[in-house]
């Protein structure tokens, strides 16, 4: 039962995918959490991550609920 090698990259890719954004959000969580050593530009950028990895989030909890 194998996937054909092309089905197999696009999952490998979609992987990887996963692992930065979930990566990228705990170190955006984690900076919003530590007040003690928070600055505003720091502050300015964790929010628009936070804020970028919500929606996302959202939209691609509609698209799965959507096409599945």
């Amino acid at each position: 039962m194998n996937k054909p090698l092309s089905k197999q990259l696009g999952e490998l890719f979609a992987q990887f995918q996963d692992l930065i954004d979930t990566a990228s959000h705990t170190v955006i969580k984690r900076l919003n959490e530590d007040d003690k050593k928070r600055n505003r530009l720091l502050s300015f950028f964790s929010t628009i991550g936070d804020s970028y990895y919500k929606k996302y989030s959202e939209i691609k909890r509609i698209r799965y609920t959507t096409s599945h």
